[in-house]
């Protein structure tokens, strides 16, 4: 544990950590803290809350018996790992250098003054885990449910077997849409998806072993990995495609 963090967890040691606008109270348990993050973030468990902590990301203080109690700080300051990961798919390391900058002053981040479990603009999007309907997906991408059999057919999304479609679908027919208006037919998206497809086995496979292990917290953190590579390998691809339509362009 660095001497940052073990300052931290000294009782009545003066806060220092990011966010300093809301109570540093330690007064909530991990429960309590799944339960106000909830709405916003469905599937986070106290698992990858313990991981984050492992990670220098997060300080709960402890009690005499080693009990973690979190304040409304630690609440906020989980909430913003979250969103940058979910909605902007920013690596770890990159979050705690971010968050590094943010307890000494030295970046400056928009901030609500208090914990909003749910963002008002969030209220109607696809939660993680959500199936959908034909007629769902439809509206929420603003196509015909006849468009959605098409995107089917060609094989760019998948139905399970009861008819239903992934809370991913949503955005892969928005982009969908976006690159057939631009020119782009259905079997260069096929093709995109099919290496999709083959680079997230790799990826899986090369996670084989830590998914294996029984731990909660050596499964949380292949989760983990699995969004780093994902990040690696979309910031790599980018550039590739970038470099080579200017060669192409020479």
């Amino acid at each position: 544990m660095s001497a940052q963090t073990r300052k931290y967890h000294e009782w009545n040691a003066p806060v220092s950590f990011w966010p300093q606008e809301v109570s540093h109270d330690p007064s909530l348990k991990i429960g309590e803290v799944l339960a106000i993050l909830k709405s916003e973030f469905p599937f986070l468990a106290a698992s990858k809350i313990r991981y984050y902590e492992s990670q220098e990301l997060i300080f709960p203080k402890r009690t005499a018996s080693n009990q973690r109690l979190f304040s409304i700080a630690d609440v906020e300051r989980l909430r913003f790992i979250l969103i940058e990961q979910r909605d902007r798919y920013v690596s770890l390391p990159q979050i705690k250098e971010l968050l590094k900058q943010l307890d000494c002053g030295s970046a400056e981040r928009e901030h609500p003054g208090k914990l909003r479990a749910l963002r008002d603009t969030d209220k109607y999007a696809v939660k993680p885990g959500t199936r959908l309907q034909k007629g769902e997906l439809a509206a929420l991408v603003g196509i015909s449910v006849a468009d959605v059999e098409d995107y089917v057919r060609a094989g760019i999304i998948a139905m399970d077997s009861r008819g239903r479609l992934t809370s991913q679908a949503a955005d892969i027919l928005r982009y969908a849409e976006l690159l057939k208006k631009a020119g782009i037919d259905l079997r260069i998206l096929k093709s995109v998806r099919n290496s999709a497809h083959s680079h997230a086995v790799n990826v899986v496979n090369l996670l084989a072993t830590e998914r294996s292990r029984v731990s909660a917290l050596a499964k949380e953190r292949a989760v983990a990995q699995t969004a780093e590579f994902s990040i690696m390998l979309t910031n790599y691809y980018r550039a590739l495609l970038v470099e080579n339509i200017d060669v192409e362009l020479r």
